[in-house]
């Protein structure tokens, strides 16, 4: 199976699954769900539940299992974007291509649908069957899932963002921000996945955690690219202030696309180490070079 085969397959599956849930839901004539809805099923990459499925896989996790996780981890990556486009924090008017939730719905629904979708994601890690995993390992997930999205993670993140002075910004501080921002919920992905399985090695974690912290930082250099191309024209006008806070606005375009090439070595060097463990590695090498060679 190549990439685009297995890519498409848990792409499709983790919509359905998402839809599925979405329309259980009671009041689904509501402002509430109609916004929940639209914050959530209006595209995406899904890459977040396909390292889910991969790592799964890897560890032999049940598919079910792997389903309800990715649900979560999908519940809570929309959340975020959600709030993130919100006229108090990056005051975005599109997203990904489409009305903003806010611009669509009004602020006052969109904050609601996304507090909605946070306490959604916790129910279902906390009420869905799971097969394999314990209460205990259940706990543990909810743990790790609440830690990465807190103020130990995603939120102190857009903290820092919020409060950087655009004009005293380095690279160190813009890495931290992205670290807590954007990197956590990946890492989480893999460890919720992870956390699910029968197997457990410190050293296989800490692997797996420098990887996800890898390709995480390596997707958002490649964003803010994407992003600079596209915006440049709006410097002298001084319409985005946000492109100020990006790696090739701070380091240049050739120093960004190296930084992506040293993180896409080092990755590939964490997976040639669990490659020699005797896990299979093939899906996860395709996906990393989609997330770090990805034309968007």
């Amino acid at each position: 199976m190549n990439f685009s085969d297995f890519y498409n397959f848990y792409q499709n599956r983790i919509d359905e699954k998402l839809l599925d849930l979405l329309n259980s839901l009671p009041f689904q004539s509501s402002i509430l769900i109609k916004s929940m809805k639209y914050g959530t099923l209006t595209g995406g990459k899904r890459l977040r539940s396909c390292l889910v499925y991969i790592i799964g896989e890897m560890f032999k996790v049940n598919i079910i299992t792997l389903d309800i996780i990715s649900i979560a981890i999908e519940l809570i990556h929309s959340y975020s974007l959600i709030h993130d486009d919100l006229p108090c924090i990056d005051n975005d008017y599109f997203r990904r291509g489409k009305l903003s939730c806010h611009v669509k719905y009004g602020e006052n629904f969109a904050i609601l649908a996304g507090d909605a979708l946070q306490s959604l994601a916790f129910n279902v890690l906390s009420t869905h069957i799971m097969p394999g995993v314990s209460d205990k390992k259940r706990i543990k997930i909810i743990s790790e899932l609440s830690y990465s999205i807190g103020s130990s993670g995603m939120c102190i993140g857009q903290t820092l963002d919020l409060q950087k002075d655009t004009k005293e910004l380095n690279i160190t501080e813009l890495e931290k921000i992205n670290l807590y921002k954007t990197a956590f919920l990946i890492r989480s992905s893999v460890r919720l996945s992870y956390l699910s399985s029968n197997f457990f090695s410190k050293k296989i974690l800490l692997l797996l955690d420098r990887f996800s912290v890898v390709i995480g930082l390596a997707f958002q250099i490649q964003d803010d690219i994407f992003d600079f191309k596209n915006d440049t024209k709006k410097i002298k006008k001084n319409e985005n202030q946000n492109i100020y806070s990006t790696y090739p606005y701070l380091i240049g375009m050739n120093q960004s696309q190296k930084k992506i090439k040293i993180l896409y070595q080092e990755a590939l060097c964490i997976l040639k180490i669990l490659k020699k463990k005797c896990f299979i590695i093939n899906k996860l090498e395709s996906l990393t070079d989609f997330i770090i060679q990805r034309s968007k």
